[in-house]
């Protein structure tokens, strides 16, 4: 995440430090879940945690300035780079894009209310562990700026991913006819598998829908199939191809 040619210019060196082994854990729970996501429940839950754990280690110092969580770097040209502890980042962004790989949703309005609250908390737990800016010769804009945007990233991922993770409500079954299948391989490498289904429930037009591999090679076009919808545990409604 640090680029080492780069020269270091770090605004609370204790703090920073103090936390060096959170973000490596953070950065090996991330690598682990994004490519190898099993145990599934197990990681997310380690990595929901890591930003709260983070932000409340670092205020047990004396409720150090906003700015520790933030270090500056060089770059080539001269310019100023900001960097976010990992342990905030690095979560934010895994469970973010595993959650997107691994979930359909119904309605994106529907995460609106439930991630403000999300972020409301998170922005609660960041100022009452830490002091606002006071001193800097650095953009006290963009430090805050590129802080609560990870912030924000972060409480919506983890209220998306929670939402389904945690969910425990009795699904709603639909038949759906598979209509067709493919297979997207992209550019590096990666492949994707979709079945497209006829209409159901209140989708009135044909979708596709993300399948693992394994449970796209269990599918034929023609066949009938059962798409469970959940309420979600943030009344987020989600769904997905049951396997037989």
């Amino acid at each position: 995440m640090k680029n080492k040619k780069r020269s270091k210019v770090t605004l609370s060196k204790l703090t920073f430090h103090k936390l060096d082994w959170l973000e490596r854990i953070t950065i090996g729970l991330g690598i682990w879940f994004l490519f190898f996501p099993k145990p599934y429940v197990l990681l997310f839950t380690a990595l929901l945690c890591m930003p709260i754990l983070g932000l409340l280690l670092n205020g047990l110092t004396g409720r150090p300035s906003i700015s520790s969580l933030v270090e500056i770097s060089k770059d080539d040209d001269g310019s100023d780079k900001y960097d976010v502890a990992d342990f905030i980042d690095v979560a934010a962004w895994v469970i973010l894009l595993r959650v997107l790989l691994d979930y359909e949703f119904e309605s994106l309005y529907s995460l609106i209310i439930p991630g403000t609250i999300a972020f409301a908390i998170m922005l609660i737990i960041l100022f009452a562990t830490h002091r606002l800016i006071e001193n800097t010769k650095k953009s006290k804009t963009w430090i805050y700026l590129s802080l609560i945007f990870n912030v924000s990233l972060y409480s919506y991922a983890a209220t998306y991913g929670a939402n389904f993770v945690y969910d425990n409500s009795e699904p709603t079954v639909y038949k759906a006819e598979v209509v067709d299948k493919r297979m997207h391989k992209g550019s590096k490498g990666r492949r994707t598998y979709y079945v497209k289904v006829s209409p159901w429930g209140h989708h009135y037009d044909k979708e596709e829908i993300r399948v693992s591999s394994e449970h796209y090679e269990e599918i034929a076009v023609g066949q009938t199939v059962n798409i469970d919808l959940r309420e979600g545990l943030f009344n987020i409604p989600w769904y997905y191809i049951e396997r037989q």
